[in-house]
């Protein structure tokens, strides 16, 4: 029969969180972030990964041309990403623009995993493809060179001496009941109404 405590410590919960810093950080802001979680009881901490510079970071809407740094964090005592965001940015010095904490089942999360699945799939928005990789199967001198002229001349010449039995088509003479009818102001049937007086 397990006892007490055997329940006690099978019951415990961990929490995890992503932390987000925008900008250059310095070398030791890891081991600064660890000994300030240490109030959660951090039990698992990864090694930042950081993304390149981008024009606008996905979660720092008024920053521009900033790298962001990701910390994935698992801690054995809970707290909401508000008090965490915060708690950190006053104890770490960074402007509570610069922070961002999320837990990883938020919808947020959930679609930034979506649009990157989304940009690896084969039916991703290639006009956001800067590079266009499948421009170099594309050969310009296939349309647009003396060359491609010449076999699209070859082409109608040979459509022209394949036709040439066929009969011609009529040209294009208007019947009678093409032509428009006269006015009946052109024609005057009364030239002067006071003659008949």
């Amino acid at each position: 029969m397990s006892t007490f405590k055997d329940y006690l410590t099978e019951s415990a919960k961990s929490y995890d969180y992503k932390i987000k810093v925008a900008g250059a950080i310095a070398d030791d802001f890891a081991s600064k972030l660890e000994s300030a979680l240490a109030k959660f009881e951090v039990a698992k901490m990864s090694a930042g990964k950081k993304t390149p510079i981008m024009t606008m970071p996905l979660d720092f809407p008024a920053l521009s041309n900033e790298e962001v740094t990701i910390f994935d964090v698992t801690t054995n005592y809970p707290a909401s990403s508000n008090v965490m965001k915060e708690y950190l940015s006053d104890i770490l010095r960074v402007p509570a623009t610069n922070i961002v904490v999320r837990k990883p089942n938020e919808p947020t999360e959930e679609y930034q995993t979506q649009m990157d699945v989304a940009k690896k799939s084969e039916y991703r928005n290639k006009l956001q493809d800067i590079e266009y990789s499948e421009h170099a199967k594309i050969d310009p001198a296939d349309f647009h060179s003396t060359k491609a002229n010449m076999s699209l001349l070859k082409e109608l010449l040979k459509d022209r001496q394949e036709n040439k039995d066929a009969p011609k088509e009529k040209e294009n003479i208007m019947s009678k009941e093409d032509e428009g009818a006269p006015s009946p102001f052109t024609k005057v049937q009364n030239p002067s109404p006071n003659k008949g007086k």
